[in-house]
């Protein structure tokens, strides 16, 4: 018996997990080939979607494998997975205790964390759906395997004397971080630490009913844990990847990864990557993700902090103006957003054509471009080490993750293969073409949610005129197999999805969002004043840019 499982538990467990696995191969084989379809007719290489699924499959059979090993606890005999396996769990046994399962998902994890020297967003997002995974003591015991083993052969000791006095069970709590990892050790992967600390410790380690296969290549592997946290983490952390910053981001002028809480790397076993659309300062470049208190280490992207600035500036001069107030009256008698611009003034349309052609929305706009090109390219090379990635966005912020996605979808997918796990955009400014996003889903490993607001008025004109085109995905629903579609019709206008993105995530049910930081933010999201519309309509027809540009501008914008 291994992990407090029987035979037939681990039987059992493995039969769910075949099929559960059957199944998310299947869902992430269909992404790709819908991507594929689309593209039928317009001199598509098949062979990009050949190897995206020759990808895809390898991963599966391989985490197949490292299930086989831990619940058969032998190498040989590990059925394929293939396009036709059985996906239905009706006819077989439910699972058994989940703590016990839990701690079989541990030990696959490890295993295969510790054979491939790297942590794909594929086993994630499997593992997660699946059931309880401790990646805190994952982590802890990959980074110290050595203290983890002292604890081990301690808790082990411990327990042995204390049964033997009174048959309790050892009390969990006050025991420490270490002492908890070395119960992973022993208590989840077995006699995984015995060739590490010498064979007299194997029968210490046999108490918990543990060893074999699994072990063996656990330990080994375990043994060399600084290459794979090198690999998992970034060889040379922080300063490595600001090396590889610096050397591929010249097309930029401002481009910096900045760490939102501390300045130490907490390094977790995902990495979480957050971009604001526009800034009215500094701050803005981190505070909006102050709402991530907990999980993945999380970073903000600094990028062209100037130009971002005179967007903020722009945008909040422009809604603040009477004649904006005008405009906003004028929607409440269309039905389409559409309609609004043959019932507005030339004059204020050609102030809005400032504001998008000349600078700032232009400008910026063709700078997240960039910016989006330049973090695909960094994302490829693994800048946050071999671990998987999550992208957060809104507005401009959004149009760089976009861009970046589809820069990673043009590499090899053996390049790109599990490494980005999770995608939330809100109020993008980009097409919703079904084909675009057809591409981004195939190289998407968990969800991509599009957060829209169909009465984003700003986004909409702006999208407009830049565009020529009312399908964009921050106004409405995107019509693409596995891409979610919420709509938040609660946001009142494109610049309060910085102030809402907290509780926006938050409705997406992601994980690490404090409900204390999502309120505070929502509370300082600011009132844009009120102006009088009286008369704007007259003056604007009469030729009178006062009331475009009488606003006053926000020093700040929470």
């Amino acid at each position: 018996m291994s992990n407090g499982l029987s035979d037939a538990d681990r039987e059992i467990v493995f039969s769910h997990i075949f099929r559960h696995l059957a199944s998310y191969r299947n869902v992430a084989e269909v992404y790709i080939l819908t991507e594929h379809d689309l593209q039928l007719g317009q001199n598509w290489d098949r062979r990009a979607t050949d190897e995206a699924n020759d990808e895809l499959n390898k991963w599966a059979q391989n985490f197949l494998h490292q299930a086989w090993i831990v619940c058969k606890d032998q190498e040989q005999g590990c059925p394929i997975l293939d396009p036709l396996a059985d996906t239905s769990t009706r006819q077989i046994p439910p699972l058994p205790d989940l703590t016990n399962v839990g701690r079989t998902l541990n030990t696959i994890a490890v295993l295969e964390i510790t054979t491939t020297k790297s942590y794909s967003a594929y086993t994630r997002v499997f593992l997660h759906s699946f059931g309880p995974l401790d990646e805190y003591l994952i982590g802890y015991t990959l980074r110290n395997p050595a203290k983890a083993i002292e604890e081990a052969r301690n808790l082990t000791e411990t327990t042995r004397d204390q049964r033997a006095r009174s048959n309790r069970t050892l009390r969990m709590a006050g025991m420490g971080l270490g002492a908890v990892a070395g119960g992973l050790l022993v208590g989840i992967t077995g006699g995984l630490a015995a060739p590490l600390v010498g064979a007299g410790v194997t029968s210490i380690l046999g108490l918990f009913g543990a060893g074999g296969t699994a072990a063996g290549l656990l330990a080994s592997s375990l043994a060399s844990s600084s290459v794979v946290c090198g690999a998992l983490f970034g060889a040379y952390g922080a300063r490595s990847a600001a090396g590889m910053v610096s050397r591929h981001a010249r097309e930029v002028s401002d481009f910096e990864f900045v760490q939102v809480l501390g300045e130490g790397e907490g390094e977790t076993l995902g990495v979480r990557l957050c971009i604001s659309g526009w800034l009215t300062s500094d701050e803005d470049i981190t505070a909006p993700w102050t709402i991530f208190r907990q999980g993945d280490d999380t970073h903000a992207l600094q990028w062209e902090k100037q130009a971002l600035k005179d967007l903020s500036s722009a945008l909040v001069t422009l809604v603040k103006s009477q004649a904006w107030s005008y405009a906003k009256g004028e929607i409440i008698k269309h039905t389409a957003l559409a309609g609004l611009l043959s019932a507005l003034s030339p004059i204020f349309l050609l102030k809005i054509g400032k504001i998008i052609e000349d600078n700032p929305w232009m400008n910026a706009k063709a700078l997240a471009l960039k910016t989006g090109r330049v973090l695909g390219e960094l994302l490829a090379l693994r800048v946050f080490g071999n671990r998987p990635v999550t992208l957060t966005g809104f507005s401009l912020g959004s149009l760089v993750i976009f861009q970046a996605l589809l820069q990673l979808s043009e590499l090899p997918p053996a390049k790109t293969c599990g490494l980005i796990q999770d995608v939330f955009l809100f109020g993008t400014p980009v097409t919703s073409k079904s084909l675009d996003w057809a591409t981004v889903r195939r190289v998407v490993c968990g969800r991509v949610v599009n957060g829209f607001c169909p009465n984003d008025m700003v986004l909409g004109i702006f999208s407009r005129a830049s565009s020529a085109s009312w399908n964009i995905a921050g106004l409405q629903a995107v019509e693409v197999p596995g891409v979610e579609n919420i709509e938040y019709s609660d946001v009142d206008g494109h610049l309060q999805w910085r102030g809402m993105v907290g509780k926006c995530l938050r409705d997406c049910k992601v994980p690490g969002v404090a409900d204390k930081e999502v309120e505070e933010q929502l509370a300082s999201i600011p009132r844009i004043m009120d102006m009088k519309v009286e008369g704007s309509e007259a003056r604007l027809f009469d030729g009178d840019l006062s009331a475009i540009s009488d606003g006053t501008h926000a020093s700040s914008l929470a």
